[in-house]
């Protein structure tokens, strides 16, 4: 189980629409990531640490881990529908580790490199 670990520093809040964030990258082999969260309310963005996430799934295919992140209201984890975009997602299997600590593969809809979570303790990953 990954221990949660917040990097200070690496979330920026858009000036221009106070519902995008942007999450930038820690290790080289990370990418910076943006949400844009649907619902009203207060929101804490966390930029969370890769270290302790699964290096491969339950089927033998290796994990690259592009960004760790949690979004919370009122202290608690959301389970409300926001937007991620990473770049070039499209191109690999999409990987997500829950909030229960389960990676599986996204089997929504990916757009321009954009798609719809609700589980605000995800780690985002790519499978070949």
């Amino acid at each position: 189980m990954q221990n949660k670990v917040v990097i200070a520093g690496k979330v920026e809040k858009d000036k221009a629409n106070h519902k995008k964030y942007k999450i930038k990258k820690d290790k080289t082999s990370e990418s910076d990531i943006e949400i844009e969260l649907t619902a009203e309310g207060d929101f804490e963005v966390e930029k969370l640490s890769v270290d302790g996430l699964p290096d491969a799934m339950v089927d033998g295919n290796p994990i690259r881990w592009i960004n760790n992140f949690a979004v919370k209201k009122n202290g608690q984890y959301i389970n409300e529908r926001f937007l991620v975009t990473i770049p070039n997602i499209e191109k690999s299997r999409l990987v997500i580790y829950d909030g229960n600590g389960n990676p599986y593969y996204y089997t929504g809809e990916i757009k321009n490199n954009t798609f719809e979570l609700t589980d605000g303790d995800p780690g985002i990953g790519r499978s070949p």
